[in-house]
């Protein structure tokens, strides 16, 4: 079926999965980015790799994030027959190529400004 998530799903219920999901996906990743900004504080010479490991981070929180979302959402109507994997997969992927690009700008222009 091609419905929009709005026909099926209030939108209380969209927004309560959406930040029910982020919540939890916070609760995970927290930890992530707290060392890797550690890890860039000690190991300032190792600056480009440690951003590629951040920009990494961040697809999987945005792939974990959908993931959440999706499972919240079937929790909240499990007899819907939308397709929310194909839904969610399409959104992830236009994040996470703006996090992609963003990230590339930061290490090509941003990165060789702080060595100076």
């Amino acid at each position: 079926m091609n419905k929009k998530l709005t026909e099926v799903f209030s939108m209380d219920d969209i927004l309560d999965a959406f930040f029910g999901a982020l919540l939890f996906t916070f609760v995970l990743f927290v930890p992530v980015f707290i060392i890797l900004g550690e890890m860039i504080v000690v190991y300032m010479y190792r600056l480009t790799f440690l951003i590629i490991l951040i920009i990494i981070a961040l697809f999987c929180f945005v792939f974990v994030l959908h993931l959440f979302w999706k499972k919240s959402l079937t929790l909240k109507n499990p007899e819907h027959k939308l397709n929310l994997k194909k839904k969610f997969l399409k959104s992830s992927l236009i994040v996470n190529s703006v996090i992609l690009v963003l990230g590339l700008l930061f290490i090509l222009f941003i990165v060789p400004i702080l060595w100076v």
